[in-house]
This record gives structure tokens, sequence and C-alpha cells, in this order.
């Protein structure tokens, strides 16, 4: 399943990973800066994520519409994304292609010109999409319960900033920004498929320039947790309810029962929720779970939408699965078979070339190692139920979520009892 990763640093900083596949005839490359959303200052929010979009709006030799055909005229895809500890461009092109894919990604991430008539006309794209997020209630409750469980700091703020942030960027901002967050040391990237880390380095070293800037600052842990409940009254057809509450960080050993435990709780048709929720109950079209590890910590939390109506019978529902899951603990069936769930996904993700490229940038992002597929799918075969309840009384008990519910009143707002009944 698995093949040898190569892995150099560069004169220049940027550490190059690679996992060659001589079998598969296409690639994946991904560009990789190791900051984020959450590594801003409040009055400069959105900036990563700006950038990100300034990236296709002109280089020193390409104009937008010339990015945007360099890939897909040769039937490839290239596409990019900010998340909240990263900031990513990706490739995906025919293995012949390869050259033609990282001249177009380190023109866009070395050279990109930051005309100021692009980034006034980008700010009024960026607002739009800060308002198209508005209006989506699934994007919003989740910048709720964001904002819930990590507080005043960078991860409680929205990823795309806000109207009066973005409007405050200017080409010099963007610059400072640019050469603070793409220095060389900052860069990691990966490659997978039908490809040669030799030959690929060296293209690498003769296109990519990164540009030579102080080293960024980056956010500090977040302050202290404490579950609170928010009804945002919105008028909707549905009621969407997010739970969250925190949990461990990407390199803690327990992560592998924590991921069998967020699985079997919400995970799919056959996890508890879905079953009891959905199937049994007949309350919610969509309910599912997530958990989210990062550098300094992470977040469990629990997705759902009801009729208005529904909402406190749903809540009561969930609440007491939580409570079984944590007093009575799963069966060794049900561990079995959520175990075998992560091996078949593990496994079959490492059909895609993309996916495998993912794991081997996460690795070194977060380890500045690699966990190859075999010692994950190790690593959750290990996982035992008594690991299972360990990890839903640490970290699933209902006292320990914060709430945030978006949409109608179906008659008073939902509070602290409605969560917790002994609450005073």
């Amino acid at each position: 399943m698995s093949a040898p990763i190569h892995k150099s640093v560069l004169p220049s900083g940027i550490t190059l990973v690679t996992q060659e596949l001589p079998e598969r005839q296409t690639v994946s490359i991904g560009v990789w800066v190791r900051t984020g959303a959450r590594d801003e200052p409040h009055e400069r929010l959105g900036i990563a994520h700006f950038i990100e979009h300034m990236m296709f709006k002109g280089t020193e030799t390409r104009d937008a519409r010339a990015i945007a055909a360099s890939l897909e005229s040769l039937g490839g895809h290239l596409d990019a994304f900010t998340s909240r500890e990263q900031v990513c461009y990706t490739a995906r092109a025919l293995s012949e292609h390869l050259p033609q894919s990282l001249d177009v990604l380190s023109d866009i991430v070395c050279r990109s010109r930051f005309d100021p008539s692009e980034v006034e006309r980008e700010k009024g794209v960026v607002k739009e999409e800060i308002l198209s997020y508005e209006d989506n209630p699934d994007e919003k409750v989740t910048d709720l319960l964001n904002e819930l469980v990590w507080g005043d700091s960078a991860l409680g703020k929205p990823i795309l900033g806000t109207s009066e942030t973005v409007e405050a960027f200017d080409r010099e901002i963007v610059r400072e920004n640019f050469r603070h967050r793409y220095r060389g040391d900052q860069l990691v990237i990966a490659g997978a498929g039908g490809l040669e880390h030799a030959a690929l380095r060296e293209i690498v070293e003769r296109s990519f320039a990164p540009p030579a800037g102080e080293s960024p600052s980056l956010d500090g842990p977040p302050p202290p947790f404490r579950p609170v409940v928010l009804h945002h009254p919105r008028d909707v057809q549905q009621l969407y309810l997010s739970l969250g509450t925190r949990c461990m960080a990407y390199e803690d050993p327990r992560r592998y029962a924590a991921v069998v435990m967020e699985t079997l709780l919400g995970g799919g048709m056959s996890s508890r929720l879905f079953q009891s929720i959905r199937e049994d109950a007949g309350l919610a079209y969509s309910v599912f779970t997530s958990v989210d590890f990062l550098r300094d910590g992470g977040m469990l939390s629990i997705h759902l939408g009801v009729s208005p109506d529904k909402g406190r019978q749903a809540l009561s529902l969930l609440r007491d699965e939580l409570n079984r899951l944590v007093q009575d603990g799963p069966t060794e069936d049900e561990v079995h078979a959520t175990r075998m769930q992560l091996k078949g996904s593990i496994v079959i993700g490492q059909e895609s070339v993309s996916s495998r490229m993912y794991h081997v940038a996460r690795q070194e992002l977060y380890t500045g190692g690699f966990t190859s597929p075999e010692q994950q799918v190790e690593r959750i075969l290990a996982v035992t139920r008594e690991d299972v309840v360990e990890m839903a009384r640490t970290f699933a008990r209902p006292e320990l979520f914060a709430l945030a519910a978006l949409g109608p009143l179906s008659s008073a707002a939902l509070g602290e009892r409605d969560w917790n009944p002994g609450t005073t």
C-alpha cells in the first residue's frame, strides 16, 4: 500500500516531500504555507485568504485568464484553499505535464504582481463571499460555534475575515504579509503520483524563488473554554444545531482512540446518532460529527438540522446518546465495526494520488515525519473498547459541549437548561 517517502530541504529553505508511484499516470502537487487564518492579528482578519485569492489575479508573465487556462487546457486542475493553520495551492495533472504544473504553481506563489486595481476589485469579490457565507446557515452556525469554543482567539474568528477588515487591505498590506508568510522556510511542497523526487527537486530549485522577509508570528494558545449556549435568531426553515468541545492536538497519541469514538458516535449511517436521531426518531435529515486536530488542541463537534419545533426533542435525544456512551460505553461489536470502517477509509484513500499528497503534506507539517497508512491502520486496530470508553468520558460528556443554534424561535430561545437541564 505504501511507497517510500523522499524528503529534501532545499537551499531556499523550502521542504520538498514526495511519494513516488511509478505505475500512476497522474500527479498531485501541493504548495503548502505553514501559517493560516489563526496566525493573523485581529485587524488583519482574512489576510491569508485574501492573499490566496490574489495569487490568481496576475503574475509577471500571466494574467488571470492565462492562469485559469494553464492546466485546464491540458486536462488538469488548479485550486487553492485557506484553513485555520495552512494555505494550500494544488495542481492535479498528467505526469507528462508535471513541468507545466510546477511552472504555474511557482509563478503564482512567487511572482504574483498584486496589482493595486486587482486588489481593489478582489476586495469586492471577497466581501460578496463573506455575505454568501452569512446567508448560508450551515456556514454561519459553524462560525458561531467556533467563536463559542475558541473565544476571542483567531481560531474563533471567520477565515474570510469581515467586510471591515477586508476593506482596509491595500497593496502594501498584502505584500507585507506575503513576504512574511511565503518565505522559503514557510513552504512545504508535497507531491505524489507518477513523478521522480530528484527530477521534481531540480524543477523546484530552478522555478521557486520565495521572498525574503521576517518570520511570521504564530498565534498563541486560546483562552480558557467555558461551555455556553447561544441561540441566534434567523428566519430560515430549519433550526441548525452545532455543538463543540475542545479535545487533543494532532500529535497526541490518543488521537486514534478519539477518531474511533467520534466515528462510532456520528461518523456514518451506522453511527449511533444517525440511527437514533434520523432513522429511529425521524427528526433530522443530516446529523454527523467531526473532529479537527490542530497544532496545540482540537475540537470535537456535532451537527444537525431539525424543524424548529423539534429542537428540544432532538437535543434531548442527543444528550441521552452521549450519556449512554459515557456511562455504558460501546459494545465490542461496535468498536470492531468502527475499526473496520476506518481501515477501509484509509486503504481506499490510497487509491487517490491527491489523498496521498494531502497525507504526506500534513504529516510533514504537523510532525516533521511520516506515519504510513499501514502504521495508521495498525494504530486504529489497536484501539480497544476501554480506550473508547476513556475518550468518551474525557471528551463526550454533555456538560462539556457548547451549543450554537441558528434558526427561528419555536417559543423561547434555546438556553442552558435546554441542553443541560440541571443548570441553575
